[in-house]
């Protein structure tokens, strides 16, 4: 079959058009960073790459909480021991009262119950730290120390770490600061009136629940850090597991720029050799064809 000058300038542009798109893919993969950049590119690894994207979105959610939970509960420990340290500092004071300094142990004591009010009521980005669902109002009563029990206030501070997995902070002050029925403030008001009043008996009829809810401070405070570790491990997990997705990510959609270089490198010497025998082939101009 004869060939013809116009067959002859039909495949030619053919390929130039066909290596022009291959230069302009390279390109934009090049400057995008991403193999895939429409819907026609690699279409059976566009539905894993969203896949993977909403997989990594999930882990981020999970992450975020989980670093604004670790931050509450330090800022918690940081709070329970300021009155672990102030409860002792009573007991002490309760289990060896002296004689001839009472007032001054008696000022001590409202010192340490004052301080002891304000820190109940602590917040935490703008919420009650313990008065569970009631994050909008203070758990205790500052001038009587009696504790707001209105429906919510057993409520806890919930956090999702994963699917349908959720870590339960402590956040009733009732279960942390009241033990027994006796109300720490409320003891502590004991313990003052005692003191002025130079009652032994009073004075140590304060000992034990002070002890009592010293310990179930401890006790708390145990729980968080469980908590803490749990969060941590749980982050650590995520983490791994989010590397791993994101490799298997980079690999379907992010380009190889080495690669994509040298790539280019060689489209273009094809290209400009192509046009080269264009030019020595056709006799007429290219454009008389394009």
């Amino acid at each position: 079959m004869r060939v013809s000058s116009r067959i002859m300038a039909e495949n030619i542009k053919s390929y130039l058009a066909k290596q022009s798109t291959a230069l302009i893919e390279t390109q934009t993969r090049i400057a995008t960073g991403k193999k895939i950049n429409s819907l026609s590119d690699a279409p059976g690894d566009i539905g894993k790459v969203l896949d993977y994207r909403t997989t990594l979105s999930k882990i981020e959610q999970y992450q975020e909480n989980i670093t604004d939970a670790k931050t509450r509960v330090e800022y918690t420990e940081t709070v329970l021991g300021q009155i672990n340290d102030l409860v002792t500092d009573a007991l002490t004071i309760a289990s060896n009262p002296d004689t001839e300094n009472r007032e001054a142990l008696a000022l001590g004591v409202a010192n340490i119950r004052d301080q002891i009010a304000g820190l109940v009521n602590t917040k935490y980005a703008g919420s009650y730290l313990f008065h569970g669902d009631l994050t909008d109002t203070a758990p205790f009563d500052v001038t009587t120390g009696a504790y707001d029990a209105s429906a919510g206030s057993d409520g806890s501070h919930d956090v999702i770490v994963g699917e349908n997995i959720q870590v339960t902070l402590q956040a009733d002050g009732s279960d942390i600061f009241i033990e027994s029925g006796d109300n720490l403030i409320e003891v502590l008001d004991d313990l003052e009136a005692a003191l002025l009043a130079d009652d032994d008996v009073a004075i140590a009829a304060t000992v034990d629940p002070l002890y009592r809810i010293d310990d179930q401070l401890e006790l708390v405070r145990s729980e968080f850090a469980a908590v803490y570790n749990r969060l941590e491990a749980t982050e650590e997990r995520w983490t791994s597991f989010s590397n791993a997705v994101e490799t298997m990510r980079s690999d379907l959609e992010d380009t190889d720029v080495t690669a994509a270089a040298v790539d280019l490198q060689l489209q273009q010497t094809h290209y400009e050799v192509l046009l080269n025998v264009a030019s020595q082939v056709i006799q007429p101009t290219l454009l008389d064809f394009l």
